[in-house]
């Protein structure tokens, strides 16, 4: 019988390529990956796809899918309430990851977030950014602390010295109680969902990571 397939949201952290490596146990995995350049420097993508690279030896899966990131960003933190920004943000990649369960048929989405760990992690912020979807979102690491995720991310054979991650739109003063309502009203005044849909036609599939990186930045820029 065929394993259920879900849809990891994979940063090239720390954390995330734990979480999807715990859920390729039982499900088969599509990693997803927002390339937030030039938000980030290009060195930053490039260790991502090597942590991913290095996690398909360890975590068999058909496909990456890097889907650009920049022109939502953008878009969000030229909004007038920038506080939410990481939340709207969060929302924003969790309608791309519920866009392509449809289209992949994947049954479910899997983060590496933790309880607390970042101001868009707080109980309430998880609810506010993720009510309405479609898909379940499933966390194997919510109720872990860092030591206990770097030890399993040694324990499995997948542990990095250099991890990717960083962002550079992240607010001074990010919103760390927010409701539903608030973040859905803010995603319709910054007209997110058409944008989202537009930016599927640049999403870039990585089957064997010979594929031209640095070309698909250039592209992007």
């Amino acid at each position: 019988m065929p394993r259920e397939k879900v849809v990891c949201l994979v940063s090239g952290g720390i954390d995330s390529p734990v979480a999807m490596a715990l859920a390729a146990r039982r499900y088969e995995v599509l990693p997803l990956h927002f390339c937030l350049y030039p938000y980030t420097c290009e060195d930053t993508f490039m260790v991502a796809m090597r942590v991913l690279e290095d996690l398909k030896r360890k975590v068999d899966f058909e496909k990456l899918i890097v889907y650009p990131w920049a022109k939502i960003l953008r878009r969000i933190m030229g909004g007038q309430e920038r506080s939410y920004a990481c939340l709207e943000c969060r929302r924003g990649m969790f309608r791309v990851a519920e866009m392509v369960c449809q289209k992949e048929g994947a049954s479910g989405i899997v983060t590496g977030e933790v309880l607390g760990q970042k101001a868009s992690q707080t109980l309430s912020n998880l609810w506010a950014t993720t009510a309405g979807l479609k898909f379940p979102v499933l966390r194997p690491l919510l109720g872990m602390d860092k030591v206990e995720i770097e030890q399993i991310s040694k324990r499995l054979g997948i542990w990095h010295e250099v991890h990717a991650g960083c962002c550079y739109a992240t607010p001074k003063h990010p919103r760390t109680q927010a409701q539903p309502a608030k973040v859905d009203s803010l995603w319709k005044i910054l007209k997110l969902e058409e944008l989202i849909r537009e930016q599927m036609n640049n999403v870039l599939e990585v089957r064997t990571f010979q594929e031209d990186f640095r070309a698909y930045l250039e592209k992007l820029v």
